[in-house]
């Protein structure tokens, strides 16, 4: 069994992870840190726990004997994870955005916690993965065969309709620059003007992002520059038809559909669960993918909602 920790065991993220971890048959959890909950149980705090009353917050995380440390919120320093990682050499860290600056000490630069990009580093040995955000997972999902294929275009239009809490003045500023960087370390050649819009909704799970930009190419050929990339995958799919949040509430699904308004434009319309891409889903996707198990293992079924 594979032994897992996790900071942050209060937030809601947690809670989601949770949910997916005591359904994975290969999952044992051993630390669930929250200080100013320890000694109560999960189920006190989180609903869909009932009947997991084993299941307790500790006021310590000790790293040496897990195999997986989920990093939602920051713990430690730098230093700290940089030496437990040269002690524990069995050790996998998988690390939200929000406690990403502790891996600055690291001795190996982390891989982007994102399998339709980096999946052959995560199964082949790496160590710590980096999360996305939710938008920066369904955009650079979106985005990705056109530059593998060198077919960004110099202007892209973004529209992003999403939870309020995942569109902070902080989040904002920041994804341009990400999406840019990112796709730009595929396609060396791109430096576009990412125009991005966004809305606030009121559903605590929807993400839907609306992607417009130049392009003569038949809708029939991108399909298949995105099959080419995305058919061994089990988590992206692709449509011509419009779809829905209930296409892919619950689970790891991303959901594209895709469309030629004018001839001379492109339009690629996503739909992903905020709460798993991005989140729960994508922390246990990418520690399926360093533990060697197959990326579905535990993603099989919906997860309980908020």
């Amino acid at each position: 069994m594979i032994k897992i920790g996790l900071t942050g065991g209060e937030t809601k993220t947690a809670a989601e992870l949770l949910r997916l971890a005591i359904h994975h048959p290969d999952i044992e959890i051993s630390t669930i840190h929250s200080p100013a909950n320890a000694g109560k149980s999960v189920a006190s705090l989180h609903h869909g726990f009932i009947g997991e009353e084993k299941l307790l917050f500790s006021s310590n995380l000790d790293a040496t004997g897990l195999d997986v440390v989920f990093l939602i919120t920051p713990l430690y320093t730098s230093s700290d994870w940089a030496k437990l990682m040269a002690d524990c050499q069995d050790l996998n860290l998988v690390v939200f955005p929000e406690a990403a600056h502790l891996t600055e000490s690291l001795s190996t630069t982390p891989t982007l916690g994102l399998s339709e990009m980096y999946r052959k580093p995560l199964v082949r040995g790496e160590r710590v993965a980096i999360l996305p955000s939710p938008l920066e997972s369904a955009i650079l999902v979106a985005l990705y065969p056109l530059a593998a294929h060198l077919m960004l275009p110099s202007a892209i239009k973004i529209k992003i309709s999403a939870p309020s809490d995942l569109l902070t003045d902080d989040s904002k500023s920041r994804l341009s620059d990400l999406i840019v960087s990112r796709l730009k370390s595929i396609q060396s050649s791109f430096d576009a003007d990412i125009d991005i819009q966004y809305e606030a909704i009121e559903s605590d799970r929807s993400m839907h992002i609306v992607i417009e930009l130049p392009g003569s190419t038949a809708v029939d050929q991108i399909m298949k520059i995105y099959d080419s990339i995305y058919d061994d995958h089990n988590f992206t799919f692709m449509t011509t038809r419009p779809v829905g949040i209930e296409e892919v509430e619950g689970t790891q699904r991303m959901v594209l559909s895709f469309s030629k308004p004018q001839n001379d434009t492109l339009r690629i319309e996503g739909v992903a669960d905020a709460r798993m891409r991005g989140g729960a889903g994508e922390a246990i996707h990418v520690m399926n993918l360093m533990q060697h198990l197959h990326e579905k293992t535990g993603l099989e079924q919906k997860v309980n909602r908020w």
